[in-house]
């Protein structure tokens, strides 16, 4: 008996360790196999890093290439710059398509070889548009340093500056006209464009006085202040240009909101007549609330003839109340009349998308996230989607026209907070 005892404590004993044995393996599996899974998430992390850098570099390489070939035609004519044009355009190409990669990160946190390698073809396209930039636009700065002589040069110049001395007085007349039209936060970026220009040129001036003939500054120097000068002649150029296009965009909305206000008389009697025939009172109550909340925007959009308002938003006001009694008169509605509805809406959302995009623009600039130029452009290629359908799909082309709206929001808040 003590025999067989001991045989039974021994196998027992041994049951033990083995199990021990098997918990530790299993333990320390489990170990192992999380940290492992742990480590994806680090490098995802790294790669949206490294993809987030490449994407806002080869953004800014292609938004000073943009502005560079500009100045190239301006200074050289089209035929001159063509080559830098097509070498802008084929940058463009790749920076849409680091954008297309960025967002599938974005969509697949999880995907870690497919992530790591969008992100390396992500920074090859970078650099590749660098190469392809830089040396078209080192290219034109020799050539501005031998195309003509520095007497000439600044000759131009001084007639450049004089002519766009005298287009400032004209634009602070129509920004002063725009300012007693509609209200200062309208205006955006236009409210001090003639004063922004007028610095401008200010430094361009004393730029060209540095290095006029008789100055004692070595060669180089004079080269580099002479080209800063016409940099900064058509930075002012532009800022004056961009008053007028102020002035067309709140044209538009100024039309578009009186054209509304139209519209909302006969989508407000409609939907009172379809609150009557409601097939139950909690619809009933909806139109009619959705009515009331209409006429209160309505009323206070109308203003008193005269005052500066900012037509903008109140055509967004107008526009979100008028698309709440819409959603209160789907049920009611019949396909037609739902098209019908759409194709109207669609100007007055595209008006104010387009609006907004030049804002998030302005905001994003030259040191706006990663994040802030995938929504902006996500709002450009919902944008144009939405024109591509309005005429066979308004529906469709009302929706992407409102996307854009809400990208390009999101894209100035990023790029402002």
């Amino acid at each position: 008996m003590e025999l067989v005892g001991g045989v039974v404590s021994a196998l027992v004993a041994g049951g033990v360790t083995v199990l021990l044995v098997v918990a530790g393996v299993l333990v320390g599996g489990i170990v192992v196999v999380s940290r492992r899974r742990s480590r994806p998430a680090v490098v995802d992390d790294d790669v949206r890093r490294r993809a987030g850098s490449a994407l806002v570099r080869a953004d800014d390489r292609v938004a000073e290439g943009d502005a560079d070939v500009e100045f190239a035609i301006a200074q050289f004519g089209e035929r001159a710059a063509q080559e830098y044009r097509a070498a802008v355009r084929r940058a463009r190409a790749d920076r849409d398509e680091i954008f297309r990669l960025h967002r599938l990160i974005d969509d697949e946190p999880g995907a870690g070889l497919a992530n790591r390698e969008r992100a390396a073809r992500i920074s090859m396209l970078a650099d590749r548009i660098a190469r392809a930039l830089d040396e078209q636009s080192t290219a034109f700065r020799e050539r501005r340093a031998l195309e003509s002589t520095a007497a000439d040069r600044l000759n131009r110049l001084r007639t450049r500056i004089t002519e766009a001395r005298s287009r400032v007085a004209t634009a602070s007349l129509r920004r002063d006209a725009l300012r007693e039209q509609h209200a200062a936060s309208a205006l955006g970026a236009a409210a001090d464009a003639p004063e922004r220009a007028a610095r401008a040129l200010d430094r361009a001036e004393a730029l060209v006085a540095d290095a006029a003939p008789g100055v004692s500054s070595p060669a180089p120097s004079v080269m580099t202040a002479i080209s800063e000068a016409e940099r900064l002649l058509f930075s002012a150029e532009e800022t004056l240009e961009s008053i007028d296009s102020t002035a067309a965009r709140l044209d538009d909305a100024v039309d578009v909101l009186r054209q509304l206000r139209d519209d909302v008389r006969l989508v407000r009697t409609e939907a009172l007549d379809a609150a009557e025939a409601a097939p139950d009172g909690e619809s009933g109550v909806a139109i009619t609330a959705a009515v009331a909340e209409l006429d209160r925007i309505s009323a206070s959009t109308d203003g008193a003839a005269g005052n500066p308002r900012d037509a903008l938003a109140q055509l967004d006001d107008l526009r979100e109340a008028m698309d709440a009694v819409e959603v209160a008169l789907a049920s009611s509605r019949s396909q037609g009349q739902r098209l019908a509805h759409a194709r109207e809406a669609y100007h007055a959302a595209r008006v104010q998308a387009e609006a907004q995009l030049v804002v998030a623009r302005d905001a994003v600039g030259s040191r706006g996230s990663a994040g802030a130029r995938a929504r902006l452009e996500d709002a450009v290629d919902e944008l144009r989607a939405s024109r591509a359908l309005i005429e066979t799909d308004p529906v469709a082309a009302l929706d992407a026209v409102r996307r854009a709206l809400t990208h390009a929001r999101d894209a100035e808040v990023l790029a402002r907070y």
